[in-house]
């Protein structure tokens, strides 16, 4: 009978303490979250808009925009150019959830905040049709001064924002993929000059091919939609460019794939301009990649017959 009551007492306090427990953890993630609720409110937002359909920014004569159409980000002067969906998004997330550091009392001229003429003005849609523009100043240490369209009050904001108003496309360029290509999935690659056509498939071909597949890599585009006109410009029209077929196992699916580039002229750094088969990007490869790409050491051929 003792231990029946002891275990019905040990039992109740259990059921106390988990109750606690749950009493505690309740409380605290109620807490967690009316502190996070005070910090959103002490927020001092210069846009809050979670949805942008077009995003700018200007320096002078410089400008650089894009455009959002159907879930996707476009540049507003050419939709050909191929831009990374999520570096574009990441910055119009900025811009439309842009806040101040601070706001500033009893502020002076905007002109002694270089607000007069600002450095950047940026400007946004939302998907309502509204728009507005942030006008951004001088630098205040690690900040800037800014300030909104239609408004007289001056805030201070983080570099973040300003930091990214670079008028380089080259950092929203979508690159073309290069794929996985080595001696143990290199199958075969034809060479293809001047209307004649060579194919290694020889083992010992592929791995000296291989070295310089392997080491191909495509960043920074010298031009960002080169066209059927501009073709020629880089010796990559069809009649002087040579192509080059790699056809390799992918490393993941196992399934034959080709991979296609075609390579021109030289520019003047003695780099060899590329591009990939159906891109609009042409880029530079070192010279001697090129080479090991196309060409095998004649003289171990020979050797070895």
């Amino acid at each position: 009978m003792k231990e029946k009551k002891m275990l019905i007492l040990l039992l109740a306090a259990f059921v106390a303490l988990a109750g606690c427990y749950v009493g505690i953890e309740f409380w605290n993630a109620e807490k967690e979250e009316q502190e996070k609720a005070e910090e959103e409110a002490a927020k001092i937002y210069l846009t809050g808009e979670e949805s942008l359909t077009a995003v700018s920014y200007a320096s002078g004569e410089s400008r650089m925009g894009f455009v959002k159409e159907d879930g996707t980000w476009y540049d507003e002067d050419d939709r050909e150019i191929p831009l990374s969906q999520d570096v574009v998004e990441n910055f119009a997330d900025a811009v439309g959830s842009l806040c101040a550091e601070r706001e500033l009392e009893d502020p002076d001229d905007v002109a002694d905040y270089g607000l007069d003429s600002p450095s950047y003005t940026v400007a946004y849609t939302t998907e309502a049709g509204e728009e507005g523009e942030v006008y951004i100043g001088n630098q205040a240490e690690d900040d800037y001064y800014a300030m909104v369209k239609g408004s007289d009050k001056i805030y201070t904001i983080t570099a973040d924002l300003p930091g990214r108003l670079d008028f380089d496309l080259s950092g929203y360029i979508q690159n073309d993929t290069v794929p996985s290509i080595s001696s143990g999935n290199l199958q075969k690659v034809e060479i293809t000059e001047n209307g004649s056509t060579v194919a290694y498939e020889e083992e010992e071909d592929l791995s000296e091919l291989a070295g310089g597949w392997g080491t191909l890599s495509l960043a920074a585009p010298k031009d960002y939609h080169v066209t059927e006109e501009t073709l020629a410009d880089y010796g990559l029209d069809e009649a002087s460019r040579t192509t080059a077929v790699a056809e390799y196992e992918d490393t993941d699916s196992g399934e034959k794939e080709t991979f296609t580039v075609y390579l021109g002229s030289t520019d003047s750094d003695g780099n060899r301009y590329v591009m990939v088969k159906d891109s609009v990007l042409v880029y530079t490869i070192s010279q001697s990649v090129a080479e090991n790409m196309l060409t095998v050491d004649e003289t171990t051929e020979e050797a070895e017959e």
